[in-house]
């Protein structure tokens, strides 16, 4: 994976084929209302949109080669797992375009970020880290079975929550595997299976988070799989353990937002949320301003391994928070469909324009490798 030094904090990403990043041309988001008076929860809604959306403004058109090149060269980096926030963080951000304006484009765009993360799961799946890519992808598909309207992608989607069940299931029964027989010794190569845990130390309160937040998609997903309980109770245990006092304010933070995933797993199926995931406040940017402040400040033409690639990964974290901790809490995926003004009509008169030649959505193609 594509890191800083190659530690584990940075993004990496491998490209193997191609990864279309689908550019939403260069991009100022303008989101009205109707001037409708009353309309305080929909203001809300506008303005988390809009801080989302300038993650693609900047990165939606960026040449991710050199990271991808990077990550082709290191596939069992355990770090790669970072780097899937990026993808799924896009992929949100266009369904986010998608709901708004009502594009296909947008949809697609969204559609292929989340098809891109499931097709390279040998990059990123089966080590420590990877319950937070499960647990992000999860929702983000959650979000986008509830949609209003995807004529003519119905069977893409339904494609995309099938793989990610199968992805769900299997990683979440290597890690139970794992936990029961910590003595079963780990065969060369193997990427599930019992060795899961060995691929990193265990005592991080962070890769806690993960694994809770994993199993709780596992148990909160997949409510019909007898292995449903004991996932369900070992994501309760795992939550217990993270964050810690012992960390910085900003590496608690983090474990935070994966367990918010966690607890919004629970949320999205149904389902109650256990005590062990209530208990952390959905606060996390109160104490660490990185999940509030954007690192990059305009639009990017290449990312590369190092800083540019770091800042794109903290840029991708300040997107899933917002979903994570204040957005999807507050607008839970169909609610865009409803509307108590106006009807559908009204709902859909939000709109949004991107800056083009001659006030047109400019759309082109970037292809990863």
């Amino acid at each position: 994976m594509t890191t800083q030094n190659r530690k584990p904090q940075n993004l990496g990403r491998s490209g193997a084929a191609a990864f279309l990043l689908l550019l939403a041309a260069s991009a100022t988001l303008a989101i009205s209302a109707d001037g409708k008076p009353g309309q305080r929860r929909r203001a809300m809604r506008e303005s988390q949109i809009r801080v989302m959306d300038i993650f693609a403004q900047n990165y939606g058109g960026a040449d991710w080669s050199p990271v991808t090149s990077d990550l082709e060269s290191h596939p069992a980096d355990p770090a790669n797992t970072a780097f899937m926030s990026i993808p799924l963080s896009l992929g949100n951000v266009y369904l986010n375009r998608y709901e708004v304006g009502w594009n296909k484009a947008d949809l697609e765009r969204s559609l292929g970020m989340f098809e891109w993360v499931e097709s390279n799961r040998e990059l990123w799946g089966g080590r420590e880290g990877s319950g937070s890519v499960v647990s992000y992808l999860d929702i983000s598909l959650t979000r986008l079975r509830a949609e209003c309207d995807v004529g003519g992608f119905e069977s893409r989607i339904e494609e995309l929550w099938r793989t990610a069940m199968a992805i769900t299931e299997a990683e979440a029964q290597a890690l139970l595997q794992a936990i029961g027989e910590p003595d079963r010794p780990c065969r060369l190569g193997s990427t599930l299976g019992a060795c899961t845990l060995r691929i990193l130390p265990v005592d991080s309160e962070q890769r806690q988070a993960s694994r809770a937040s994993l199993l709780a998609a596992a148990s909160s997903f997949l409510p019909d799989d007898p292995r449903s309980p004991a996932w369900g109770e070992s994501a309760r245990r795992f939550a217990v353990a993270a964050p810690d006092s012992s960390f910085s304010a900003c590496e608690a933070a983090e474990a935070e937002l994966v367990l918010a995933q966690g607890a919004l797993s629970y949320r999205l199926a149904g389902g109650d949320i256990p005590s062990e995931f209530g208990a952390f406040s959905r606060t996390a940017a109160s104490n660490c301003p990185f999940f509030l402040t954007y690192k990059t400040t305009g639009p990017v033409e290449v990312v590369e391994p190092g800083d540019s690639l770091a800042a794109a990964l903290a840029d991708s974290r300040v997107v899933a928070f917002y979903l994570s901790e204040r957005y999807l809490w507050q607008f839970p995926p169909g609610s865009q469909c409803e509307s108590d003004v106006g009807g559908e009509e009204q709902t859909r008169r939000i709109w949004i324009r991107r800056a083009g030649p001659d006030e047109e959505n400019t759309v082109r193609e970037i292809r990863i490798r």
